[in-house]
């Protein structure tokens, strides 16, 4: 039964996807995208901020600590990511995959979901960098999927 109810739920979210060009189909794509990233945060406690952004630097969906401006890191988010896509494609290393940033008091990841989204993941400095990317990557793979179901 499980089973059959995990296809009607796909059914239903591929549905509404499918109007994603409208208001209303817009609100329902970041709501889903909301879930994804609630869903990081609860399974991966090292996660302290995320934000899925477009190619273009426009946020469309985000869990960030209040002082964070969901915009700026949006634009910051995207300019980063297409000057390493571009450093990587010029050194003849293939397709990029992330970008992983290590600060002194945390660490950021910026990595491709999808082709016109991109996911920003923010962490403590004491994560384990293994199991917050392991946790991301899930993200993205679940972001990639529901935008590929929009686009069919």
């Amino acid at each position: 039964m499980d089973v059959i109810e995990e296809i009607l739920r796909h059914q239903e979210t591929a549905n509404e996807l499918q109007n994603a060009g409208s208001d209303e189909g817009s609100r329902v794509l970041r709501a889903h995208l909301e879930r994804i990233l609630d869903a990081l945060h609860e399974d991966c406690a090292e996660v302290i901020g995320t934000i899925v952004s477009g190619v273009d630097g426009m946020a469309w969906a985000q869990r960030l600590p209040a002082e964070f401006d969901q915009n700026r890191f949006a634009a910051m988010s995207s300019a980063l990511l297409a000057l390493s896509d571009n450093l990587v494609r010029e050194a003849g290393k293939g397709s990029p995959r992330k970008v992983l940033i290590e600060g002194e008091d945390g660490n950021v990841f910026l990595m491709h979901a999808g082709n016109r989204l991109l996911l920003t993941v923010f962490t403590r400095a004491d994560s384990n960098l293994g199991m917050s990317l392991a946790h991301a990557n899930h993200a993205v793979d679940q972001i990639a999927a529901l935008m590929a179901r929009c686009e069919t």
